[in-house]
């Protein structure tokens, strides 16, 4: 074999297997009928409170977050889910709460995110926003929150499920530059034309928040019981 045709073949071999790493990305869901939650992906973030509190309680067949009575934000990410078009669906159940928003995530990197955040309790209860996370905007003592639907801060919607002992299922689709909302299995349109776009982001992990605002010295407690994440086109 001549050197000409070693190279070829080795090139050859080497895209190959880059083809396959490239697209080794199988759908990534979760029950969490394992309590072992670190070893399957899971890790999270305080964005708001103290972050040296364990906010995460083994519960059977689900995962629990217990949050105190101060203003406390989370971001809660699986490593096994970095991918560029991604379908994000979460269910949630609400077990405790006063005051309290949840959403799922999509394209997580350290730079931003994109982020379909419902309230389920308090004054906005409800509604919806769909926000860009934008890490620039942070670093410069910017909000960072950029809201996807200029003119309206936030949707009302019959589609969302309130109450104590109540669930509700999110998802949010990011492929492309187009972001798709559904609540409950329906597709919520916050803008005229029913799409909303942005190319900031192209990729990054998938998983969702939960926020509890202190008011009254409430606690809350926030169930989460399934998690998906499609890598396919939706």
């Amino acid at each position: 074999m001549n050197k000409k045709l070693v190279f070829l073949t080795l090139v050859f071999v080497l895209i190959s297997s880059l083809a396959v790493f490239m697209t080794a990305s199988a759908d990534f869901k979760d029950d969490f009928s394992d309590p072992d939650y670190s070893s399957n992906g899971w890790y999270y973030d305080v964005m708001l409170g103290n972050p040296d509190t364990d906010y995460l309680i083994p519960e059977r067949r689900r995962i629990s977050f217990h949050l105190p009575n101060y203003d406390t934000t989370l971001y809660v990410k699986n490593d096994n889910t970095f991918a560029a078009d991604q379908t994000v669906e979460v269910t949630f159940e609400n077990v405790l709460s006063n005051n309290v928003q949840y959403g799922v995530i999509c394209r997580y990197h350290d730079y931003g995110w994109y982020e379909f955040r419902v309230v389920i309790s308090g004054e906005h209860a409800g509604s919806y926003t769909v926000y860009k996370y934008d890490q620039y905007l942070k670093d410069r003592g910017k909000n960072p929150y950029v809201i996807l639907h200029p003119g309206m801060d936030r949707y009302f919607t019959y589609d969302l499920k309130l109450g104590l002992n109540v669930k509700n299922t999110l998802k949010m689709s990011c492929e492309g530059d187009e972001i798709r909302i559904f609540i409950n299995d329906v597709e919520q349109f916050p803008i005229r034309n029913g799409k909303l776009r942005d190319s900031d982001f192209e990729d990054g992990e998938a998983g969702f928040m939960i926020l509890n605002e202190r008011r009254n010295n409430n606690q809350a407690q926030i169930d989460v019981t399934k998690f998906n994440a499609i890598f396919d086109e939706y």
